[in-house]
């Protein structure tokens, strides 16, 4: 009543009565999980991050189990709402919502295995039994359009160079390289100015393309119990052996080692010749990637029958496989055949499983996590897949990585910089930390110079210590983080870690050019007595490092408020993010509401971080990302009143650590994926919900471009020609979801009508046609 007035409420309500919106296929009742409410009531997102579902959500869940009388329930899909309405974060009580709407019914919930952390969440919440499904499809990116004509004039180039006969030609191929390069956008990039001489450029280029070329990208949509077939089970065999698995070595390492290099120097030499002159060693990956498709295809062909290892080995190329190198060839291979193939094939798992569970029967657990970031045993899907203790993070492993993440990003900043950064705010998810043993943990505290001390024998995390000054060899770095919702109600002992570690450092007699929290900390606690402040409450609240929600929510509201329009500045949506994230967990403060101290967090930061562990969803596939880093790029424009350095660690391999800034990663998933004819045609083969992911897409990007101005003017035109102004994308939306083309004229012109795009007349002018046309064939089908 506090939150929507008087039941019956005004949301989904006509007349007198609530609407449950849905179709009766026999005795199963097909619906779609109610809206939780902000986009009912915008202004909810500024000030109540944690009201109560609407009268028309609790009465939908009532009518479906107490009216209607439904015996279990299906929640398709990965994060719906229900699971994070407010309440407790475990033992759910008749005061916690998602308890109340679902009562004692049986809740089965097919859910993506590599999103570890919110299966988690719908287990403690809503006592869902999981059924894990598989990846989208996935491929490599290759190059396409004018990037594939660049491709080929950077090979030109570098054999010509190595042809006197041909070094005439050289200086208009470089004009012909300059004008590509111009035409596909790299002269910010990759730009010739920072190179040393036009060679060198060419191999910053070539080294550009190839990265993007070998990104692995979504070529489509999973579809529930359907295995991968042909062309999309090759592809798959490829992502899933790409990296070691284990003890099981990478068939892609393995056959590099075979030409005689380190896969990895071909990589960060691409451009480079071979000693024989034949080909580049961009070319080299070519030829690799083609042996490995030709493996595959073949054991494919003679369903993955052991016995055609032998013919494998005799292909002409494989004589070269010798000793030790040709039995960790064939180890790979008996492991596609005995464990990864197989395991693609029980995919039926996931229908056959998710009605098991609807007789009764008991589904077998699981491991979760990522597949093609090296964990294949992760498989078959369709089982109910359980996390890691929290207690153990972060790992010896994770520590490690960690460790290499707050190197990169300390090294990075002094290089562009030339000092290093006093402040760093970085997100900590529980998804990713489960899924990655806990990495963000421990950049946080390597940051901060403190390492973790673990049990023998359970390997639980058991204390903290402190790194010296003189082994450290850098100043002690301020970090705060930004916890989610479930990062807090699942992994509370890395809270505890997390704020001792602040408390441990701040109270070092170190010098104050050397040990920056400590500095930040005695600055504020001095501010804060000089207003009246006790001094140990001043000293406590100086020293608050982890913000999060209030107790019982989750989220951060910048997406909400974005999607809702209801925003005019960088500072309303730094408002938002505050409202939502401003609350400190630690000793003495449970959550309690702290803007003041949060605020003075955000003025203070020098770089923002959130990392990423796997290659099977992106920063625009949907708006978590934007939500949480996003916002804090706002709210450190809005109260510094400059744009803080962005960064990404990219731990997907665990033996190539790297490091991007946020732009870069943007523009490689564009590039890469997003107008990307491959990923493009794979979502046209899902109508509706391809369509849907397409609008997704742009309209993600676009709030990037909100918070953290991000997205270029040739970026968004890509975008129009290729999602919205394209004639045969039109028609092919019009027929299966008008609604999605709709969305993304409409999204298009918003950040044209802010500012955030300086579109070429004619392509504005084709929108607002398009737009226009879009609401009137809208209003048609309304009124019909």
């Amino acid at each position: 009543m506090r939150d929507w007035g008087e039941a019956p409420g005004d949301v989904f309500r006509y007349e007198d009565v609530l609407i449950v919106p849905g179709m009766l296929n026999g005795n199963i009742f097909i619906t779609v999980q109610p809206p939780r409410g902000f986009g009912d009531d915008p202004g909810k997102i500024y000030h109540s991050p944690d009201c109560a579902p609407t009268h028309h959500y609790l009465g939908f869940y009532h009518w479906v189990r107490d009216v209607w009388g439904a015996d279990a329930m299906i929640h398709v899909g990965t994060h719906g709402n229900l699971e994070w309405l407010p309440g407790k974060g475990n033992a759910m009580s008749n005061a916690c919502y998602s308890d109340i709407a679902t009562g004692d019914i049986p809740n089965v919930y097919p859910y993506w295995i590599t999103c570890v952390g919110e299966g988690i969440q719908a287990k403690r919440r809503s006592a869902a039994c999981l059924i894990s499904y598989l990846s989208a499809p996935m491929s490599i990116s290759g190059t396409y359009e004018e990037l594939a004509e660049l491709e080929q004039l950077l090979e030109e180039y570098c054999h010509f160079k190595n042809d006197d006969n041909a070094k005439a030609n050289l200086a208009s191929i470089q004009d012909m390289i300059r004008n590509k390069a111009a035409e596909c956008n790299l002269d910010e990039d990759v730009p010739e100015s920072e190179a040393a001489d036009f060679d060198d450029y060419v191999g910053k280029l070539h080294v550009y393309m190839t990265d993007i070329k070998n990104m692995q990208m979504s070529i489509g949509l999973h579809i529930l119990g359907v295995p991968p077939q042909d062309a999309e089970l090759t592809e798959y065999l490829l992502a899933l052996t790409k990296l070691d698995n284990g003890k099981v070595p990478s068939l892609t390492k393995i056959l590099a080692e075979m030409h005689g290099y380190e896969y990895y120097d071909l990589l960060e030499n691409s451009g480079k010749m071979l000693p024989d002159g034949s080909k580049t060693y961009g070319m080299l990956l070519d030829e690799m990637r083609a042996e490995a498709t030709e493996v595959i295809q073949l054991l494919q062909a003679h369903d993955f029958d052991k016995s055609y290892i032998e013919t494998v080995l005799a292909f002409p190329w494989a004589a070269r496989l010798q000793g030790d190198m040709r039995e960790r060839f064939v180890q790979v291979l008996e492991y596609i055949c005995e464990h990864i193939a197989p395991s693609l094939l029980q995919t039926t798992l996931e229908q056959e499983n998710a009605l098991k569970a609807l007789d009764g029967y008991y589904i077998d657990p699981c491991p979760s996590g990522a597949p093609t970031s090296g964990g294949a045993d992760l498989l078959p899907t369709g089982r109910n897949f359980y996390s890691v203790d929290p207690r153990t993070l972060p790992t010896k492993v994770a520590w490690e990585i960690g460790k290499q993440m707050g190197d990169d990003v300390i090294g990075r900043f002094i290089r562009e910089e030339g000092h290093y950064p006093e402040s760093v705010g970085i997100i900590l998810w529980a998804t990713s930390n489960l899924r990655n043993h806990g990495q963000c943990v421990a950049e946080f505290l390597y940051l901060m110079g403190l390492k973790p001390i673990w049990q023998s024998g359970s390997l639980r995390v058991v204390g903290l210590e402190i790194i010296p000054l003189e082994e450290l060899k850098r100043p002690r770095i301020d970090v705060t983080g930004r916890i989610s919702g479930l990062f807090r109600d699942s992994m509370p002992a890395s809270v505890t870690w997390m704020d001792d570690a602040v408390k441990m450092i701040a109270e070092l007699d170190e010098p104050l050019d050397m040990n920056f929290v400590r500095k930040h900390v005695l600055e504020e606690c001095a501010e804060l007595e000089a207003e009246g402040m006790e001094k140990t409450q001043a000293w406590r609240q100086a020293s608050f490092r982890i913000f999060g929600d209030p107790p019982g929510a989750h989220g951060a509201g910048t997406g909400a408020v974005l999607e809702a329009k209801n925003w005019e500045t960088v500072d309303d949506l730094a408002a938002v993010y505050t409202r939502w994230g401003a609350h400190a967990y630690g000793d003495g403060s449970e959550g309690s509401y702290l803007p003041e101290r949060f605020k003075k967090r955000m003025s203070q930061i020098d770089i923002t971080v959130q990392n990423v562990d796997h290659r099977e969803s992106s920063m625009l596939s949907g708006d978590d990302y934007n939500n949480y880093r996003g916002g804090m790029i706002a709210a450190v424009r809005s109260y510094k009143g400059s744009m803080p350095k962005n960064y990404v660690s990219d731990s997907s391999d665990r033996n190539k650590i790297q490091l991007r800034s946020l732009t870069e990663e943007l523009k490689r998933w564009f590039r890469g994926e997003a107008i990307n004819p491959k990923y493009i045609q794979g979502m046209k083969k899902h109508g509706y919900k391809g369509a849907g992911d397409l609008a997704t897409y742009v309209a993600v990007s676009y709030q990037w471009d909100a918070t953290s101005e991000i997205m270029e003017d040739w970026m968004y035109e890509k975008y129009a020609e290729k999602y919205a102004l394209d004639k045969e994308m039109q028609q092919w939306m019009k027929e299966v979801n008008p609604w999605a083309l709709h969305r993304i004229a409409e999204v298009l012109l918003e950040a044209e009508q802010r500012g955030l795009w300086n579109a070429k007349t004619e392509t504005k002018q084709a929108l607002q046609e398009l737009f226009l046309s879009m609401e009137g064939e809208l209003e048609e089908r309304s009124d019909k």
